[in-house]
């Protein structure tokens, strides 16, 4: 009876135990920033891939803010004209030029980016792009590098999804270049079509 009782207790708790340790160490893996494949979103694994190369003007004008708590520490905002000289390709359009606006943390020599970016294609639709990174210097030449997101377009591109990686570098004239790679899904078919197939 004991060796039962024993070998019914063992069936129960291995599997628990065998579990709970794989869920631990799933807990433990943090992914890597510079590792795109480990971040990398689900529209991006299933979406058709793309990439292309954008750079963007000194600002014309800049506003700079000290923060106060401690020397070299600001916030910046600017804008700046880009230009694509490798266009991202979507859904047979190609990006031209747009507007980046862009928010800057500035603290201990590094500058944390966060930007939105109005593009136009070819086709005349408007694409919004969100760029999140940092640049690894107050002045060029210095590494430029972080995640790029596609928020919403206009005409064919409306509700398009996706986003990817960047590199690039901030020059000593002031320019900055991005180099994105990546993936997108195309935009939900309408409500309108949807019902329709439901009903058949």
């Amino acid at each position: 009876m004991k060796t039962l009782i024993c070998i019914v207790v063992f069936s129960l708790v291995c599997p628990i135990a065998t579990f709970g340790q794989a869920e631990s160490n799933t807990e433990r893996k943090i992914p890597k920033a510079h590792d795109q494949t480990s971040t990398t979103t689900p529209s991006e694994k299933a979406g058709i891939k793309t990439e292309g190369v954008v750079r963007c003007d000194k600002p014309e004008k800049t506003y700079s803010f000290e923060v106060g708590d401690r020397p070299g520490h600001s916030l910046i905002i600017s804008q700046r004209k880009c230009t694509w000289t490798r266009p991202l390709e979507l859904i047979g359009s190609h990006t031209k030029d747009g507007i980046a606006t862009q928010f800057v943390e500035q603290m201990e020599g590094i500058l944390h980016l966060h930007g939105f970016e109005v593009d136009t294609l070819d086709s005349g639709d408007k694409l919004t792009m969100r760029i999140m990174g940092q640049i690894a210097g107050e002045d060029g030449p210095a590494k430029n590098e972080g995640r790029w997101g596609l928020m919403r377009g206009t005409g064919k591109l409306k509700g398009i999804k996706g986003g990817g990686g960047y590199e690039g570098q901030l020059a000593a004239d002031g320019s900055i270049t991005f180099q994105l790679e990546g993936a997108y899904v195309l935009p939900d078919e309408p409500a309108g079509n949807q019902n329709e197939g439901e009903k058949k």
